[in-house]
């Protein structure tokens, strides 16, 4: 829905607009209140044809004029002077909804209505307002749940919360959030290899996301769909047994009954989506509006020159590989409810199409914006949102939080006497946002016991228990964390603490994350907190650490040699902490048992 406002000698009028029911456009025929020709010129309203050939010194008869109509042919536009456009705020970047490992979800900043200022006609004319599409919400699933170089989504037989269940759940509760608002799907590639051999993958793994959604409501479009993915990718024994062992099904099950199988158990049981809830209806039968691949064409991260130099340099791929995960995404955009587009009218290939209907889409300087390096630092677009080539998906995601860059925290939850806290509730706040969840790792079972613990203890575990998962935007920052022991009577799939009990914990500690080396000492104090060796003389004393500083020196000197074990913020120690802190990011609470950590 739009609003339409005039003010037309001294009355201000407010009209709405709203979608014709039986097309995508928004056709609308208002009647004006009538009003001086004069007057109407005297303000900037709508260029030709409503003021072509108007004459200032019109007689007296031909002064009133009634019954203008305007009417739209278009469900998008750029903004032209003919709007005075629509508004959004100078810092907006949205709004993170909920976050898991593998993904996000988030609401765009609300915009302002487009205001229409019109101008007199002396018959039937119309003119054309192409009405911009505005995306209001977003889902992204990040590389993680792809295999490399494939679009196969595999699973976690351990943990649904470490597979893409997880992030189906998210498009769950923002959908509930936003009912109503149609879909569109976007793959996106790393910049290695061709551009139209990414084109065809990140093709891939949109549709692939896009059977996803649509598992629970057509089943067989969704399964011929994940066919055809396999036969293009020759899907082998590997992704059967992964299957195979989510479903149950035995081996030599026919394809059509495995993938819908699969899919279904995938998809949570409420994600009910259809081809009618997306933006083009299902209308064309490549997906032509509802899903495409973006090939290597909005990159989020450009390696410096000296950086991409070392990567080629070294014959194993992997960390470039990682570190290219940025860039390989799938995004779903939700837009306003009632947005409709016709596949002819739609910018973007399909999914199996070739590159150059997305090059017609570049800004003028696209292939500069896509591909130039920095000396010695990196291009991000979360800093300078100039690397996307495509001005079509640019203006779509220019402030989206999901093309904002999210730093991942681990932080490890431990009780009084640094034991970790398996299935601890916790809240977490940053930049005003507070989340619960629960640590990582079993329920207390047998009753008061955890694995790895001696019997009677609620802590203990492996080195992969009591963990919380906290997705950062803004960096530097601070994350409040509160937590407790498990209850020994909580079993799995407990409530999520209540994020109004902000008192209702035993534990909280303030985490300081990407910390700022304008102080060397500062800095390193900081980060030995956040390992766990709390340098504060008001800290109550963990038994048998000793001096926090040197009881980092002592526990770190097997992986860095130059340590020297005084108990002095050498330059050794500082070093060695923020290579220790900072490359892996672990968080600990003071008092924790760094073996533990390791």
């Amino acid at each position: 829905m739009l609003r339409y406002s005039t003010q037309l000698n001294n009355s201000e009028r407010e009209y709405v607009w709203t979608p014709h029911a039986n097309c995508g456009t928004f056709l609308i025929e208002l009647s004006c209140p009538r009003f001086s020709v004069v007057d109407a010129l005297n303000r900037s309203y709508f260029p030709s044809p409503f003021s072509k050939g108007h004459d200032p010194n019109l007689t007296a008869q031909r002064d009133l004029i009634s019954d203008l109509k305007v009417r739209t042919d278009l469900a998008t536009f750029d903004t032209a002077s003919a709007f005075r456009g629509i508004h959004m705020a100078d810092d907006n970047s949205g709004t993170i909804h909920d976050s898991s490992d593998g993904g996000v979800a988030g609401k765009h900043d609300p915009v302002d209505s487009p205001r229409l200022l019109l101008g007199p006609a002396t018959s039937g004319e119309f003119n054309s307002a192409t009405l911009r599409l505005i995306p209001i919400a977003c889902f992204r699933v990040d590389d993680i749940r792809f295999a490399f170089d494939s679009s196969f989504v595999g699973f976690d037989p351990a943990d649904e919360k470490n597979d893409i269940r997880a992030e189906l759940k998210l498009l769950v509760n923002l959908r509930k959030d936003n009912p109503e608002s149609p879909l569109s799907v976007f793959g996106h590639a790393d910049p290695v290899g061709s551009d139209d051999f990414n084109k065809q993958l990140s093709g891939r793994r949109a549709t692939v996301i896009y059977a996803l959604l649509i598992s629970t409501t057509d089943p067989d479009t969704a399964t011929k769909l994940w066919q055809r993915v396999a036969r293009e990718e020759n899907w082998g024994p590997d992704q059967r047994q992964q299957m195979q062992a989510l479903t149950g099904l035995p081996a030599g099950t026919a394809d059509a009954t495995l993938f819908k199988t699969y899919m279904q158990k995938l998809a949570p049981a409420d994600l009910k989506v259809s081809k009618k809830d997306f933006l083009a209806q299902g209308a064309d039968a490549g997906g032509k509006g509802d899903y495409q691949g973006c090939s290597e064409f909005n990159p989020k991260l450009i390696f410096s020159t000296q950086r991409n130099s070392e990567f080629e340099k070294n014959s194993d791929k992997t960390v470039r590989n990682d570190a290219n995960g940025l860039n390989r995404r799938v995004i779903v955009l939700l837009f306003q409810k009632g947005s409709k587009i016709t596949p002819a009218s739609w910018p973007c290939p399909r999914a199996t199409e070739g590159v150059a209907g997305c090059r017609k889409r570049f800004w003028s300087d696209g292939e500069k914006r896509r591909s130039t390096r920095l000396p010695d630092k990196d291009r991000k677009f979360d800093d300078t949102k100039d690397t996307f080539a495509c001005r079509f998906y640019h203006r779509l995601l220019t402030n989206s939080p999901c093309e904002s860059e999210l730093t991942i925290v681990k932080i490890r939850l431990f009780d009084a006497q640094a034991r970790p806290l398996p299935f601890a509730p916790c809240l977490t706040t940053e930049s005003g946002q507070t989340k619960a969840a629960r640590a990582t790792g079993a329920p207390p079972s047998p009753l008061g016991t955890t694995s790895g613990s001696a019997p009677g203890n609620f802590a203990g575990g492996n080195i992969e228990e009591g963990i919380v998962t906290v997705r950062v935007k803004k960096l530097p920052t601070t994350v409040k964390v509160r937590w407790s022991r498990p209850k020994a009577t909580e079993t799995s799939p407990a409530p999520l603490p209540d994020p109004a009990d902000l008192d209702d914990f035993e534990f909280q500690m303030d985490v300081a994350v990407d910390i700022p080396d304008a102080d060397p000492q500062a800095a390193t104090t900081s980060r030995l907190k956040n390992l766990g060796y709390d340098t504060d003389p008001k800290r109550k004393e963990v038994p048998g650490m000793g001096d926090p500083v040197q009881a980092f020196q002592r526990d770190y000197k097997p992986q860095f040699a130059d340590i020297i074990v005084d108990g002095t913020l050498n330059q050794p120690t500082i070093n060695d902490s923020k290579s220790s802190h900072d490359g892996t990011k672990p968080v600990l609470r003071a008092g924790s048992d760094i073996n533990l950590k390791r």
